[in-house]
């Protein structure tokens, strides 16, 4: 199934001119706004505007891959920096926050192909950290999280230096940053915005819907989304989305370059319709907001990544075959839960279970959700090793 790096391997050796930006283009730039370039560039290069081909021309960039730092990813960035079709694309305004105290992750930053006149502004989706998927679920239950108020003064600094086609985009939270800050911004800057592009993101609360910002922003909105998405249904919309065929199921169809590249039009391959997992779990998510009050839904994201953050992982890198002792103190801060405190995972999740099967109309009793022997768990991976 082609994609992603299948196109850039068609248009390699094509100019804008004799192949225009399209789609394809506007993902990939997105895409790589996930790498960390705060790892290969000083401080004092951040702060320039930095033409990635000339950067990586000669160099062996010898990435460590993690997470967020695929192989699939590396070679998406490398195919695109090292091509003639890209040999223009700067890097500009990066800015890179983890917040442990305020529970922010958030970065951003503007990518520009002057030959075009073109600005891409990037908001990274959620990268490996623990912090970064906390604040996700923060936005069942908060109308603001650190990151958006981010975002925004991102955008309100950037914003008014810039000219030429604007486009604002992000894939999964990064999307929704994308769209809140620029629904929350001035009538002045949101005038010099062309095209929001939202990738596989959440929606919005239903309250930020009825603006009339938002409103007056659909008309350059282009969401996209896999025809299995899990998160792009998230939240609320009230606007369809171009569906793509992707590789995988579920989760697995989240990441971009999964999905389906045509290669004869220079565009993904398109669905009609959702799937019904994708279609149950838009219900499922809309209704357990809507059931689960504000406090009781902090109070079970709270206690899950909380209790995660004090066995010592802090990264989803730290999850794995190689991090034994951290998965067995992580079993045991579970078990050490009071009472109490179980109970409320278990009665939050527990509706989270029962609306979803609910809504494929599977189950008539309430189903029996209990969190299981953490220490008898421990135990078994004890005398497994």
């Amino acid at each position: 199934m082609p994609n992603l790096i299948d196109y850039l391997e068609k248009v390699t050796e094509l100019t804008f001119d004799q192949e225009p930006l399209n789609i394809l283009d506007k993902v990939c730039i997105n895409e790589i706004g996930y790498l960390p370039y705060e790892k290969w560039l000083t401080a004092s290069e951040l702060q320039k505007t930095i033409n990635l081909h000339d950067y990586v021309e000669g160099k062996d960039l010898n990435l460590d891959y993690s997470f967020m730092v695929t192989k699939e990813r590396v070679k998406l960035a490398e195919a695109m920096v090292r091509s003639r079709r890209f040999a223009g694309l700067n890097l500009s305004n990066y800015r890179s926050v983890l917040d442990k105290e305020v529970e922010k992750q958030f970065a951003a930053m503007i990518f520009s192909l002057p030959e075009l006149d073109y600005q891409q502004i990037v908001f990274r989706g959620t990268d490996d950290s623990v912090i970064g998927w906390k604040e996700d679920f923060q936005l069942t239950y908060s109308r603001e999280i650190s990151a958006h108020r981010s975002a925004l003064a991102f955008l309100s600094e950037y914003l008014p230096n810039l000219s030429g086609h604007i486009i604002v985009s992000g894939h999964s939270k990064g999307g929704n940053l994308a769209l809140y800050s620029a629904v929350q911004s001035s009538p002045a800057l949101r005038e010099q915005i062309a095209e929001l592009l939202l990738l596989d993101s959440p929606g919005l609360m239903k309250s930020l819907l009825e603006k009339p910002s938002y409103q007056e922003l659909k008309a350059k909105m282009t969401v996209i989304r896999p025809q299995d998405s899990v998160v792009g249904v998230m939240l609320y919309w009230d606007m369809p989305a171009q569906l793509v065929a992707a590789e995988g199921i579920g989760f697995a169809q989240h990441n971009a370059l999964t999905w389906e590249v045509d290669l004869a039009t220079n565009d993904f391959v398109h669905e009609e319709q959702p799937t019904e997992l994708s279609q149950r779990l838009e219900e499922t998510f809309q209704k357990w907001i809507e059931t689960l009050p504000n406090q009781q839904l902090k109070q079970v994201f709270d206690l899950f990544f909380d209790t995660i953050l004090d066995s010592g992982i802090e990264s989803l890198d730290d999850i794995g075959i190689k991090a034994l002792p951290k998965l067995g103190q992580l079993l045991q801060e579970f078990g050490n839960l009071t009472n109490q405190q179980k109970k409320v995972l278990q009665d939050g999740f527990k509706q989270l279970l029962w609306i979803f099967w609910k809504s494929g109309n599977k189950k008539t009793n309430l189903p029996k959700l209990e969190l299981p022997d953490f220490i008898k768990k421990l135990n078994e991976l004890r005398n497994h090793d």
